[in-house]
């Protein structure tokens, strides 16, 4: 407001200062609509008419804006006012960063793959992203069971907090006929996806200084999540019959919780031997520890069920159980499930409250649907049947050529190879990388996935959505860079 509200001023401008006031505070908000003038009137003791003019001066000054039929309502503040305000802010100090907490300063974004660009794209086999191609009928079934769930229901309920009963029951229908696992639906808590499942663990049974157990190598994420709770991570080798507990059991000492993929580990391969199973749940319950099984598409294994599942063998509650559907139907469905111990379920439900109030339960009830007319199972055997040619292909068009020069780990599984090449330092890993590209390949590099990546080049190739026709094809063009790379 420009200076004035001094005694001897007219009353009209002393009441529009007043009201002035109250608008740079912020006791009316800019759209609001004023009092009307009688009413305005009545209550600061002056005439009807001082008002009215000070309704036009401030109106004049680009506050107020009167509104034939409706009212005056307050408007934009003036450029005056906000060009004094900037001139303040300016002359002001510039207050420091602002403070984050402990977890938001560990905690990152995943890194930009490590990838060059100097080949057409419509030229590259990609083995760098995993990716598994959608059945056209699973999209048309997915669209048909929407369908009815949308006749069926006007609007679709809110989201249980636990998951839709329909699907928990689902899920517990198919553990029991496909994995030999007794899941009660109350045992199961279905989340967005599997990274969600590791956050609610992370919240529930950790606090900062924590010793966690991770396998040595894992996916990022895993060891990521834990790490930005601020635990302490060990590293636990992964060896050809999955990680042994014995062999880790002095580092261990003290360790809250352990997290393995015992019946397929990523990006090994690797599956872990029933008596390594039992062996560790043993050691769990010994040193008052939790287990958390990553089942993360396993189902793509052949003979998945020949071991049983930790979370069968417990017998104490020390195991949960995480899982994810979107690999197994497409990447876009981001749902999963876990199944957690009775004596834990409702500090995991009270967790999970602060985050969320329930996954998206649309797609709950069409994937429950999807699960009991058989197309979820149909789906994985395809994509299994479909996935175990194609790994002896690119693995046999590299052995061929590359020998013993190249080791490859793990089972028929999961649609990605672990590949080593020992002759190969790790700092040719750029190189190697940028000749397969100029060759029409796009590989990735397995380091990130390393806490301390070894002293040779690994990679991890996703071949699930590659046809056999250009795998046998990357194979070759990958073999030759090596040999640019590394010498005959």
């Amino acid at each position: 407001m420009p200076e004035r509200g001094k005694a001897d001023d007219p009353m009209y401008v002393q009441v529009a200062e007043s009201i002035g006031r109250d608008i740079d505070s912020g006791r009316f908000q800019v759209g609001a609509r004023l009092p009307g003038s009688r009413s305005m009137a009545v209550a600061l003791g002056v005439s009807r008419t001082v008002v009215l003019m000070a309704y036009d001066q401030l109106e004049s000054e680009g506050y107020l804006d009167s509104r034939s039929g409706s009212g005056t309502y307050v408007s934009a503040r003036p450029a005056a006012v906000s060009a004094r305000e900037a001139r303040a802010e300016e002359q002001s100090e510039a207050p420091g960063e602002v403070r984050l907490s402990r977890l938001a300063q560990r905690a990152e974004l995943p890194a930009a793959p490590m990838l060059e660009a100097s080949a057409p794209e419509d030229n590259v086999i990609d083995l760098a992203q995993p990716r598994v191609a959608s059945d056209p009928r699973s999209l048309k079934a997915w669209v048909q069971n929407l369908t009815a769930l949308l006749r069926r229901r006007h609007v679709p309920d809110f989201p249980e907090l636990q998951g839709a009963i329909d699907l928990r029951k689902a899920v517990a229908g198919y553990l029991s006929v496909e994995r030999a696992m007794e899941v009660d639906p109350d045992d199961i808590l279905i989340v967005s996806g599997a990274q969600q499942a590791r956050d609610l663990i992370a919240r529930v049974l950790l606090d900062e200084g924590d010793i966690v157990g991770v396998e040595e190598p894992c996916h990022w994420s895993v060891r990521h999540t834990y790490e930005a709770v601020g635990t302490r991570i060990v590293p636990c080798t992964v060896g050809p019959d999955g990680m042994d507990i014995d062999r880790h059991a002095a580092t261990l000492d003290g360790v809250r919780l352990v997290n393995v993929a015992p019946s397929f580990q990523f990006p090994t391969g690797v599956v872990m031997t029933e008596d390594r199973r039992r062996a560790l749940l043993q050691w769990a319950y010994a040193n008052d520890a939790c287990l958390v099984e990553d089942d993360f598409d396993c189902e793509h294994r052949f003979g998945v069920r020949t071991s049983p599942s930790l979370w069968s063998l417990d017998r104490h509650g020390r195991v949960i159980h995480v899982s994810s559907f979107a690999r197994s139907m497409f990447p876009a469905l981001q749902l999963g499930y876990m199944l957690v111990p009775r004596a834990l379920r409702e500090r995991f439900l009270a967790v999970k409250w602060l985050a969320d109030r329930g996954s998206i339960s649309m797609q709950q009830h069409v994937l429950a649907a999807c699960i009991g007319s058989g197309q979820y199972l149909r789906d994985l055997r395809r994509i299994a049947h479909g996935l175990a040619p194609r790994h002896r292909l690119l693995h046999g068009a590299l052995h061929e050529r590359l020998g013993d020069t190249m080791t490859v780990t793990g089972s028929v599984a999961g649609g990605s190879l672990f590949i080593h090449l020992p002759r190969l330092p790790r700092s040719a890993t750029g190189a190697l990388m940028a000749e397969a590209l100029k060759r029409g390949v796009r590989v990735r590099s397995a380091e990130r996935f390393h806490r301390i990546p070894p002293d040779h080049v690994t990679l991890v190739l996703s071949y699930a959505g590659v046809s056999e026709a250009n795998l046998k094809r990357a194979g070759v063009r990958l073999a030759e860079a090596y040999v640019a790379v590394a010498g005959p």
